[in-house]
């Protein structure tokens, strides 16, 4: 089964407005296993919203539009509906009373032109989730079916999860879904990654199931993700199981992570289960670190605190470490780290990451780009955990 996304709106096309909803929907259509083969962004023009619609119908079995289903004049999606498919606009007095009973409700004065609301195209249905004052429309063409739905995201979601999705899901009862085994790396880009797995990659480009693909995710590392069709997730993982396997033995501890794992998961894991303990110094990193140990999970089995200073002192390498050899006698931990920073040019930025293990002080010196200041220390956070990480795994020569 094709869909096709339409995003109406002029703002989009104008650049005044960025689509978030195109995205997110077809996500959700590919988690039911409806492919979504393309999206569509139109102006509000009643001409080319007409000819975007007819379009669609020749080359999708599902359509859904998100935007224009308001009062004002420029809120034209039913109109071009109608106009594609040669239908009249019908007034539904019933429709228009529950529109005014929403404004009643909400102890709101109703102008008369958002009765607008209450017209749909001849033989269209109400969506039944109905959250805001724009109710949402589904027609059926033959075997199409056309969903129309406002572009105020929360209402759009509420549509597409109480009524869209089940009735999709019903009515291709034996349908195909996507599932995804994400690994999730760091130490490596995109590029060097995607060499490694290369041979793993040609094999799947002659197979049906499952596919390879890689996404670079900023200081989130990168995500190397199988995906496969099947009728349960049992057998996707049985399709997807063995190639993962062989990706995980070649990207060794590049790997941190599955799914959603954040690096600092990886790192309370591995302190946990060999009940170590660690402190930090954070003064370029200004609490950041701990921030983002203290989210993620409770912290007090191996954690024993941060101690952060103002970055603007401008410490040396060598009072950093005297900082760390401080806090190592102070809290008795297992593993103390931080990171120091310093800009040496207009364009590059020399990063220390500094972890003391026992009598041991590992350092690493690396260069990176000089990216704004929240990008620069949050890129400076992942790789102080990742360096302790590998540290826990007796790999920092990796």
């Amino acid at each position: 089964m094709k869909a096709e996304i339409i995003v109406s709106g002029s703002e989009m096309l104008l650049g005044q407005s960025i689509d978030t909803n195109g995205p997110w929907i077809a996500r959700r259509l590919s988690e039911i296993g409806i492919d979504c083969h393309f999206k569509t962004t139109v102006g509000d023009n009643l001409h080319n919203m007409a000819t975007t619609f007819s379009r669609a119908l020749e080359r999708a079995d599902v359509i859904l539009c998100t935007g224009g289903l308001g009062p004002t004049q420029d809120d034209i999606t039913k109109e071009a509906l109608a106009e594609a498919v040669q239908r009249p606009l019908i007034y539904d007095e019933a429709l228009a009373e529950i529109i005014r009973d929403k404004f009643r409700k909400r102890n709101r004065e109703m102008s008369d032109n958002n009765l607008r609301q209450a017209y749909y195209p001849e033989g269209a249905h109400i969506l039944e989730a109905f959250p805001g004052t724009a109710p949402g429309v589904h027609l059926q063409i033959g075997e199409k079916h056309i969903f129309l739905m406002p572009g105020v995201p929360s209402e759009m979601k509420v549509m597409m999860r109480d009524s869209i999705l089940p009735y999709l899901s019903q009515l291709l009862p034996k349908i195909e879904r996507v599932y995804t085994r994400t690994l999730r790396c760091w130490g490596k880009g995109e590029s060097d990654i995607s060499a490694l797995l290369a041979d793993i990659n040609d094999e799947l480009d002659h197979l049906p199931n499952p596919k390879l693909s890689f996404l670079a995710s900023g200081i989130e590392g990168i995500q190397v993700r199988f995906s496969a069709k099947a009728d349960s997730e049992a057998r996707a993982m049985a399709l997807i199981e063995p190639f993962a396997q062989r990706a995980q033995k070649i990207l060794g501890n590049l790997c941190f992570g599955e799914g959603k794992a954040s690096m600092e998961e990886a790192v309370a894991e591995l302190l946990e289960s060999k009940g170590l303990t660690l402190a930090l110094f954070e003064s370029f990193s200004e609490g950041m670190i701990s921030m983002r140990l203290n989210e993620k999970s409770a912290t007090e089995h191996y954690f024993r605190g941060a101690w952060i200073e103002s970055r603007h002192q401008a410490l040396s390498i060598e009072r950093y470490k005297e900082k760390l050899a401080y806090i190592q006698s102070l809290s008795k931990a297992d593993i103390v780290a931080t990171v120091h920073g310093e800009a040496h040019s207009y364009n590059n930025m020399t990063l220390t990451l500094l972890c003391q293990q026992g009598e041991a002080l590992l350092e690493k010196t690396m260069i990176i780009p000089h990216f704004n200041e929240h990008d620069t220390v949050s890129f400076s956070v992942i790789n102080l955990l990742n360096m302790i990480r590998l540290s826990l795994l007796g790999a920092l020569d990796q």
